[in-house]
């Protein structure tokens, strides 16, 4: 499973789109929460979900990115809340 999860998450399209929600103040992982559904995910997994938010975190950051704040996604996706980033530069 853990495979098939960073295949979504470190695909170049998923990648730009997270960034790209974020620059719309919407939260990263809005982009591959049906798609993580697809694999058998399930929203009451929270340990999972969790795991996945930190491995966003870490894609992120690794482009200059840092979380801002939190933001509600939308029913029919497998997170409920997640983190919004913004670029590393604008912290200062």
């Amino acid at each position: 499973m853990g495979r098939k999860v960073q295949a979504v998450l470190t695909d170049p399209e998923n990648v730009r789109d997270m960034i790209a929600l974020c620059r719309n103040d919407i939260a990263a992982v809005r982009g591959v929460g049906r798609q993580l559904l697809t694999l058998g995910l399930k929203p009451k997994d929270v340990q999972a979900k969790k795991l996945i938010g930190r491995w966003v975190k870490e894609i992120m950051a690794a482009r200059g990115w840092e979380p801002l704040r939190s933001g509600k996604i939308p029913r029919g996706n497998l997170f409920s809340t997640g983190a919004i980033y913004r670029p590393k530069a604008a912290a200062k």
